[in-house]
């Protein structure tokens, strides 16, 4: 049985009976637009993904629980603290005290309460349990008694490693904390947890009976938990430990639906969360290895899920442009239990935070689905979108889940300002796990490698940044020199934006405003860099 099935089999059945069930009304879920549509011109993009930003940030805030700080595992799930959606929490505090929604001393004072109750909380050879209780003693988690939860622990550090980058400031309070993190990180056992053989790290340690369950391997959410072990300074393991145990099945040169995607044997990509969890923090444009770039992995997993919601997905399941997303949530209307959705186990339920934290991957069509959603009254929960909605009943479930709404705030971050990717990137043991795996820089070709067209079309849509207000496009050059851009309108040809640009050797941004742009036309960008080659693609500008 595959890592995320038997976990999410557990969830399921506890989780079953605690979601809050609304019909939705007012729904108004994006379509198509006309020609010069206005939805997503930048002053009518940003307030919303403001105001669901920072809604699902409060979650961690407001939401959290009051003595310890630490995150709740939902917001009608009682005072049961959950330790990986605490690490996605600390993630989503740095996002609050840079975008001034709590102040950098709020922030720090939360940041210290939880490093206070993660010191006493109960821990199996370093490692924290997947609940545990307000006092800090552990909370049973189906059969997991006594128990260790290695993967929980690497998303609560990975956040921890986001708040030590941060800061930075150099006062006797943020040097504290980054003692702690660099404390409670070493005393991680990451070795202890690779089993009798040694052959792999295992997700589970019972530690009443010494037994180890769940040999991690790929391709799933985990990669983050042997990456994270290789960068430990104490108690890590080998490369070689790394090689063995995660063992990705690949599959070179395999396209599916046109998109390359060589890694793991789910072709159509399983839950979009395996394409979030480890990338919060890593940033997939800038880890290559001998079997694949994770920044097009990820990017076709998330266009094959919305494939599979657009053009195979049963009809009466009302999925559509504005409404497509599958990934682990409640369940809602009359399908109403816990799943792990995805293309090859769909039930017709579909969960906010699957497109939303898929903002960097696919910035429009994730907008889409955040204007879809915002529009729709009875999505609205106590913190943000609903975790879930069934579109064939406009059923939505109003609950919310800390593993979901975490990923939304820290990837609408990642896109709009690469906030928490940079700052984790940056990190020495971040850096030293990469060099150990043998992830680096990909070898790119020349042109427009960050972006793939609808297999179906063979267009890229684009919207100008909501932030920065200019449509814009990584490039890659392999030699400096000077550029010459274009924007000509598809229909006629006609040029209607050209420039010049100097351009190093590697990866540089191509931007250009809405100057003569109609929004909802097709245009043909052009870039001609100093290799002489010109590199073009068909677009529709939004």
């Amino acid at each position: 049985m595959k890592l995320y099935t038997a976990i999410l089999l557990v969830v399921s059945l506890l989780l079953r009976a605690c979601s809050q069930q609304a019909p939705a009304e007012g729904n108004e879920a994006v379509e198509n637009y006309p020609k010069g549509d206005q939805t997503y011109l930048p002053a009518n993009l940003r307030p919303i993904l403001d105001r669901q930003q920072k809604a699902a940030f409060n979650f961690f805030y407001e939401g959290a629980e009051s003595g310890s700080g630490m995150s709740l595992e939902g917001n009608n799930r009682g005072n049961t603290i959950t330790i990986g959606g605490s690490g996605f929490g600390v993630m989503a505090l740095v996002v609050g005290m840079e975008r001034g929604w709590i102040t950098r001393e709020q922030g720090i004072e939360q940041i210290q309460r939880m490093l206070r109750f993660l010191k006493r909380a109960d821990r199996y050879k370093g490692v924290w349990s997947h609940w545990h209780n307000p006092d800090g003693s552990y909370a049973p988690f189906g059969n997991q008694i006594a128990t260790g939860d290695l993967v929980e622990t690497s998303f609560l550090l990975e956040g921890l490693l986001v708040a030590y980058e941060y800061l930075d400031k150099g006062t006797p309070e943020e040097n504290a904390i980054r003692a702690d993190i660099d404390a409670l990180y070493d005393s991680v056992d990451w070795a202890g947890y690779t089993g009798p053989q040694q052959d792999g790290l295992y997700w589970l340690w019972y530690s009443q009976e010494d037994r180890y369950v769940l040999k991690i391997t790929g391709w799933n959410e985990a990669l983050v938990t042997y990456l994270l072990a290789l960068g430990a300074t104490e108690k890590g393991v080998s490369a070689e430990v790394y090689q063995k145990g995660w063992n990705v099945p690949v599959y070179p040169g395999r396209k599916v639906n046109a998109y390359p995607f060589p890694l793991g044997r789910e072709e159509k990509g399983g839950p979009l969360f395996f394409s979030h969890y480890s990338f919060l923090g890593f940033d997939p444009r800038h880890m290559a290895d001998a079997n694949a770039w994770y920044w097009q992995q990820n990017l076709s997993h998330t266009m094959l899920n919305r494939h599979y919601c657009l053009y195979e997905a049963p009809k009466e399941n009302d999925y559509g442009p504005g409404l497509w997303g599958l990934t682990a949530c409640y369940g809602a209307g009359s399908t109403d239990y816990y799943s792990a959705r995805n293309p090859s186990g769909d039930d017709g339920v579909m969960a906010p935070t699957a497109a939303l934290s898929s903002f960097p991957y696919t910035p429009f069509y994730s907008a889409q689905v955040l204007v879809s959603l915002d529009r729709i009254r009875d999505c609205q929960g106590q913190y943000g979108l609903a975790d879930s909605f069934k579109p064939s009943e406009r059923a939505a479930t109003r609950n919310h889940l800390a593993i979901d709404q975490g990923p939304m705030v820290v990837m609408m971050e990642n896109y709009r300002s690469g906030l928490i990717w940079n700052l984790f990137m940056r990190n020495a043991r971040v850096q030293r796990a990469l060099q150990k795996a043998g992830i680096g820089e990909p070898k790119l070709d020349d042109g427009f490698p960050y972006v793939v067209a609808d297999s179906r079309n063979s267009v890229v849509d684009l919207m100008a940044h909501p932030d920065r207000e200019k449509y814009e496009l990584d490039c890659y050059s392999s030699m400096p020199g000077q550029a010459h851009f274009s924007v000509a309108l598809g229909s006629t040809g006609e040029t209607i934006q050209e420039f010049d640009q100097t351009v190093p050797a590697g990866v540089f941004r191509f931007s250009f405003d809405d100057t003569r742009i109609t929004r909802g036309e097709k245009y043909l960008l052009a870039a001609k860099l100093p290799s002489g080659e010109t590199f073009r693609l068909e677009v529709v500008l939004h």
